[in-house]
């Protein structure tokens, strides 16, 4: 008898054990355009980004799992931004840039070609961050995929699962 409890206690402890923080779903975003996993069940947001006389609505998607945030970021573009390369050129630098400033760094001169993978350290609220995103650009949208995580516990796998199955417009 005592043989089964002490089975059934080592039975629960495995199962707990290897009871996965990650629980990833596939998510259609964009209407469709976009299809992500995400470790948990995530929150969506529209803001409107300014750009070159046009209010653009950017709907992020994201959840946050250990510390850690998974998000995708969505924005169709106006036919005039999205036909002309040289502003959707300097959309994406604005963004990329925008990283960069909101850990306080001067962003490089040579940004990382749109659709190329990136990474940013700097520091944050709490300590030191690492950030690790994808921006592509499209003539109709441009797509994010960002992980952020404190420096020292970055999730590299799962991020790089993450980013690696963002199916995008361009990517």
């Amino acid at each position: 008898m005592r043989f089964r409890s002490v089975a059934a206690v080592l039975l629960m402890v495995l199962l707990a054990a290897c009871s996965p923080d990650y629980n990833w779903r596939e998510v259609s975003l964009a209407d469709g355009q976009v299809v992500a996993i995400f470790p948990d069940k995530p929150r969506e947001q529209t803001k409107t980004l300014p750009f070159a006389g046009h209010d653009i609505p950017f709907t992020l998607s994201g959840t946050v799992l250990n510390d850690t945030v998974f998000a995708v970021g969505h924005a169709p573009l106006p036919p005039e931004v999205g036909q002309d390369a040289e502003q959707r050129t300097l959309m994406y630098r604005q963004i990329v840039q925008s990283f960069y400033g909101n850990f306080g760094l001067t962003p490089p001169e040579a940004l990382p070609e749109p659709g190329t993978r990136f990474s940013i350290e700097g520091q944050g609220p709490k300590g030191l961050l690492r950030l690790e995103g994808v921006v592509w650009m499209h003539s109709g949208s441009v797509t994010e995929g960002l992980v952020t995580a404190p420096a020292g516990s970055f999730p590299q796998a799962q991020a790089d699962e993450f980013l690696r199955a963002i199916k995008a417009p361009g990517g």
